[in-house]
C-alpha cells in the first residue's frame, strides 16, 4: 500500500475510533515525536528531539546562573592545549 492509501486509512480508523483507542495512537504518536533525532554528540550517539530541549533548559539555567565562560577565558584556555 502506498503513502498515501496508508494515511487514508489511517484516517478513517481515527475518524471512527473509540476513546481508548485514540489515546493508545496519541501516545505513539508522542512517545516517536520525542524519540526524533535531532543531532548527534561528538563520539556519534544521536541526541533526541526531548534530550535537546534538556539540555537547552540547562544551559540556559547555567547562564543565567553566571556559569559561563566568557570568550577571552576560553581564547586564553586554548592557548593551553
Amino acid at each position: 500500500m502506498e503513502v498515501q492509501g496508508l494515511r487514508s486509512e489511517i484516517h478513517d480508523f481515527i475518524n471512527h475510533a473509540d476513546e481508548k483507542f485514540l489515546k493508545m495512537v496519541y501516545k505513539i504518536i508522542k512517545a516517536h515525536k520525542n524519540s526524533i533525532v535531532v543531532g548527534y554528540n561528538a563520539d556519534g550517539s544521536p541526541i533526541t528531539q526531548e534530550e535537546l530541549k534538556v539540555r537547552a533548559k540547562a544551559a540556559s539555567m547555567r547562564v543565567k546562573s553566571g556559569d559561563y565562560f566568557t570568550q577571552e577565558e576560553v581564547e586564553k584556555e586554548i592557548e593551553n592545549w
